[in-house]
């Protein structure tokens, strides 16, 4: 009786189609949230022309007349890249629901990971708002249009802390994973260290117009790039793979239950 009992008062998940828990459909739903993001993100930076980035030694006059050119071209990429933040925050929500499995009530690093995916969803929308105010109006002052070129070039490059932050709070979560079954391989963990390092040159464009660490340079804009295209994609898969282990553990656990339930 007092199993029949706890299995009463035990809170069931909502179903989805063959038995599967809802909440477990939409993880996986959501996971396509990451990849979504990497391909919106580059494609409005594609579509502004701006993929190779421009140099950081253009002048004010070379901006302006590449702003009055390309208006609507800068504009509609201004709107992708603020459309793809909205990617970033679904990812950056499916991805704690699984450190959450890690460290139990007492999430501090997936409260970090989701804060810091929280700012990068800002670092993502602030720079492509401030590109749209270049184009809003590009017959201004080529100083003021330089000013706001400058600005969202260093804000869209530059701040790489929100997912430097991300990346040591799952490092973090997954090397200290003691249990017997790991929600994400040790391997996963190092990968996210290194791509933290990969991110790292980013922040120091301020001090360069040319060379590797000018905002257009291999070390602050094509290392992170790349860093950055792999790091969605292997995130993607270890995530569904985790996913997947914890439908099977809870049908698993379901299945157990019920057994005891009829003996």
């Amino acid at each position: 009786m007092a199993l029949l009992q706890h299995e009463r008062e035990t809170p069931v998940a909502p179903r989805a189609a063959a038995g599967v828990p809802l909440d477990i459909t939409l993880q996986r739903i959501c996971t396509w949230s990451g990849p979504i993001f990497v391909a919106v993100f580059f494609t409005g930076i594609l579509v502004a022309g701006w993929l190779p980035p421009v140099s950081a030694n253009q002048t004010a006059a070379q901006v302006k007349a590449m702003y009055l050119q390309d208006t609507d071209q800068i504009r509609l990429g201004a709107v992708l890249i603020g459309m793809s933040s909205f990617f970033q925050g679904v990812w950056a929500a499916v991805m704690s629901v699984q450190l959450r499995r890690i460290e139990g009530h007492r999430p501090l690093l997936t409260y970090a990971q989701l804060a810091a995916g929280g700012v990068g969803m800002f670092v993502v929308i602030l720079p492509a708002f401030i590109f749209a105010a270049a184009a809003f109006h590009p017959e201004r002052s080529a100083d003021v249009t330089q000013a706001l070129h400058d600005f969202g070039w260093l804000a869209l490059v530059g701040v790489g802390w929100p997912a430097i932050l991300q990346c040591v709070a799952v490092a973090a979560a997954t090397l200290t994973d003691g249990s017997e079954h790991p929600v994400f391989p040790r391997w996963f963990g190092w990968f996210n260290l290194w791509t933290a390092f990969g991110f790292l040159p980013g922040p120091f464009l301020v001090f360069f117009h040319a060379g590797p660490f000018a905002w257009s340079g291999a070390a602050a804009f094509w290392l992170p790039a790349v860093v950055f295209s792999l790091w969605f994609p292997v995130w993607f898969v270890v995530l569904r793979r985790a996913i997947t282990a914890e439908a099977n553990e809870r049908m698993s656990s379901a299945r157990t239950r019920d057994a005891g339930v009829r003996t």
